[in-house]
């Protein structure tokens, strides 16, 4: 299984259990997964790329302190393992 379909599989878990203040956060989450290909790309810098094109589109969308700071915490938790 790639690091996208991991990472999407987790957030998908994470919308059915996560408090209600980041419901919103990872519904945000999920179509992106989609955006960044793996290419030739190891999962960690798979992963950075994710974490670059949300912070992309996190300043695009204005989101404010609160939600970044809790997007900061769902990043936390989706964090690969290094091999």
């Amino acid at each position: 299984m790639s690091i996208a379909e991991t990472i999407k599989e987790q957030l998908l878990g994470m919308e059915q259990q996560v408090e209600e203040e980041k419901l919103f956060l990872v519904g945000y989450l999920i179509p992106m997964v989609d955006l960044i290909p793996q290419g030739d790309l190891n999962d960690l810098e798979w992963f950075a790329e994710f974490a670059l094109f949300v912070e992309d589109a996190v300043e695009s969308d204005g989101l404010n302190d609160r939600d970044v700071e809790q997007l900061a915490e769902i990043f936390e938790a989706l964090q690969p393992e290094e091999a």
